[in-house]
């Protein structure tokens, strides 16, 4: 039975190049699917009893488990523990060179090796590790067809080139790779000493998610470009974790010199000669490289990816920050990826509390929309046998009044007895009150049926529902029925004009205006709730009244006086010669800050606290307007008055089609 090789997440280059070499020794070649995690696919063809490759091919940063992270030390951890027979062969297709402490960084993890890209050039060298971890002959003249193949292709034009990755998605999948790579780059600090263990979990703790670099571990050793080289030297000897010095002419700032490139100039023939008795300015003139320069303020997370956004021989290079006061430091590209990577386990764990309290928060409303279909259920029996009901109990009671005047004209209501029992009931203003009573029930129990409608509506909201005529007015009614309870010592405002019916939904739409209303209410009770504010509203509009007054308006200060006041208005407003219904929904509150407006609509964003809202209802309300009506909602805070003179509180209008697209 032929050998199996398997290939985890190389690129469809790195991989055409495996298959070729490995096919032409009649070895069995598969590739694992790039959306299914690899560990898990091994184990349940483990469990099955099936077939394992002896040899896994795998990139350094293959994604796995929905994401993309460092599989390398899972990997070969779960194979030595498992299958010891099933080797690892790491290959890093971001590098054409491999350093020593990488492979050794590698075998320690239980990997055969770690290769490089994988090339023409070094495709021979590559397939002979894999061929002695298979314990296979390598056949040169098979081998040597395969590389011919592949340099006459290379010569061809690509005619395939136009149908391909965009590069877009090429530069995405790159970037994702990059930020996969973040533990191998700060491997060679693994074993660091005791003081530097003790400070990263600090630092950790201390960043948040919209840390800046500047509160990173910050270099600013600085040298002269008139020192000799042998100093740049010594200063690199006694600071081992100095990624770079910053340079200076004559105490002019002129960029940096790296550990890195500072060793690639030594490492040249007589070199050291050359360079460390003479001036550190010939060594730095042909060392020069280009500098990534940022802000003290930028953050972290934009940082990071511009520094992975460079070329691939400048990407481990440091960083300089310019700090306030023209001061310039130096950071280390691995403690620039630590804090990115920390930043993006503190936000995925915020996403993930987030998306808990959401699903919380969607299941109880689903509880409560169940228990509130039933409640109503039950209420619309009996009241609607009430409201039926009192028709005909008018109708009787009329009937019996007519008996009772007839009685009164036929024998009088003079006998003692019939005296007393009147006077004893107060007869003349039960006959006039008793009709009263009735109707004033017959008008409860139609408010009460009314509500359990509106009820019943907004618990059976079907998102497969076909749109239907909707009448605006009698959503934002139904509303105001739903808060009646709220509505108390607030004066509600209504300008209303006949509007055409549009085609949506009603139920969707009356939980809009449930939230919009909701949230002038609460506003204004947490305004009135608060006397230090409404004197601070007081002295607007007394600003504002003044300004009037002064221009000759003959508007007074005394006729100024807040009380909490909703305003609901309905119009037909042309925008782009098209029709729109508006219905504008405003308070006489504080208003919204300009600094969080264009943040209102947002998920999860809330100005109330997590016990009094979600962040959730103006999203959703964005939502069912604009997506599932075609229409806007727009805020304005703070807006005109009717006058167009006094600035106050905030309006949210809405505005949908006359015919729904």
């Amino acid at each position: 039975m032929a050998k199996s090789v398997l290939l985890a997440q190389l690129s469809e280059e790195q991989s055409m190049m495996w298959h070729k070499a490995l096919s032409s020794h009649q070895l069995e070649v598969w590739a694992a699917p790039e959306s299914q995690d690899l560990l898990k696919l091994l184990a349940q063809k483990l469990q099955a009893q099936q077939p394992l490759p002896e040899l896994i091919i795998s990139d350094i940063g293959v994604r796995y488990g929905g994401g993309t992270s460092l599989l390398a030390t899972e990997l070969c951890k779960w194979c030595a523990e498992y299958v010891p027979h099933v080797k690892v062969l790491l290959v890093n297709p971001r590098q054409t060179q491999i350093k020593e402490v990488e492979k050794r960084w590698a075998t320690r993890r239980g990997a055969i090796n770690l290769l490089p890209k994988i090339s023409i050039d070094n495709l021979s060298y590559a397939f002979s590790i894999a061929a002695q971890a298979l314990g296979i002959e390598v056949k040169s003249e098979s081998l040597q067809t395969v590389i011919t193949n592949l340099k006459y292709q290379k010569t061809q034009p690509d005619r395939g080139a136009v149908h391909g990755k965009s590069i877009r998605q090429t530069a995405t999948e790159e970037l994702a790779r990059k930020m996969a790579m973040i533990p191998l780059m700060v491997m060679a600090s693994e074993p660091a000493t005791a003081s530097n263990q003790h400070s990263s979990p600090k630092q950790k703790r201390q960043l948040a998610l919209d840390a800046t670099i500047s509160e990173l571990k910050l270099y600013d050793v600085q040298i002269d470009l008139e020192q000799v080289g042998a100093i740049a030297r010594q200063l690199f000897q006694d600071n081992p974790l100095l990624p770079a010095l910053v340079v200076y002419d004559q105490g002019n700032y002129v960029g940096m010199l790296s550990r890195r490139r500072f060793l690639e100039c030594l490492s040249k023939p007589y070199a050291i000669e050359l360079f460390t008795k003479r001036p550190l300015r010939v060594l730095y003139e042909q060392s020069q490289s280009k500098i990534l320069q940022l802000h003290g303020n930028t953050s972290i997370v934009v940082a990071a990816q511009l520094a992975l956004s460079r070329l691939n021989d400048e990407i481990y290079e440091p960083v300089i920050v310019h700090l306030e006061g023209d001061i310039h430091s130096v950071l280390d590209i691995h403690d620039l990826l630590q804090a990115q990577s920390h930043i993006h386990e503190l936000a995925t764990k915020l996403l993930r509390e987030q998306t808990q309290t959401t699903m919380f928060q969607t299941e109880k409303m689903a509880s409560l929309g169940q228990i509130v279909a039933e409640v109503s259920h039950d209420i619309r029996n009996p009241v609607s046998a009430i409201y039926g009901n009192t028709e005909s109990l008018l109708t009787y009671i009329e009937g019996v009044m007519q008996i009772l005047r007839a009685y009164e004209k036929e024998y009088g209501t003079s006998a003692p007895a019939i005296s007393e029992t009147l006077e004893q009931v107060d007869w003349d203003f039960v006959r006039s009150d008793l009709p009263q009573v009735v109707r004033s029930i017959q008008s409860g129990s139609k408010y009460l049926r009314r509500l359990v409608d509106t009820l019943q509506s907004l618990s059976h909201m079907k998102d497969n529902a076909m749109p239907e005529p909707v009448d605006l007015i009698e959503c934002v009614d139904s509303s105001l029925m739903i808060l009646s309870s709220r509505i108390r010592n607030i004066q509600i405002v209504k300008n209303y004009i006949n509007l055409p019916k549009i085609n949506g939904y009603s139920d969707r739409l009356i939980q809009v205006f449930m939230n919009l209303i909701g949230n002038a209410l609460d506003a204004l009770i947490d305004l009135r709730s608060q006397p230090d504010l409404i004197r601070q509203r007081h002295q607007i509009l007394h600003k504002e009244v003044d300004e009037i007054h002064s221009s000759g308006n003959i508007q007074t200060i005394s006729d100024i006086t807040w009380q909490p006041l909703v305003m609901i208005s309905a119009t037909i407003s042309k925008i782009d010669d098209r029709n729109w219904v508006s219905i504008k929904i405003a308070d006489n509150g504080m208003g919204i800050p300009h600094e969080i407006q264009d943040r209102i609509f947002d998920s999860f964003f809330t100005t109330k606290g997590n016990t009094k809202g979600t962040g959730l209802g103006l999203a959703i309300c964005h939502q069912i307007i604009t997506q599932q009506h075609n229409g806007k909602i727009v805020l304005r805070s703070p807006y005109l008055n009717d006058r167009g003179d006094v600035t106050i509180g905030t309006e949210f209008e809405v505005l949908l089609p006359t015919v729904l697209l």
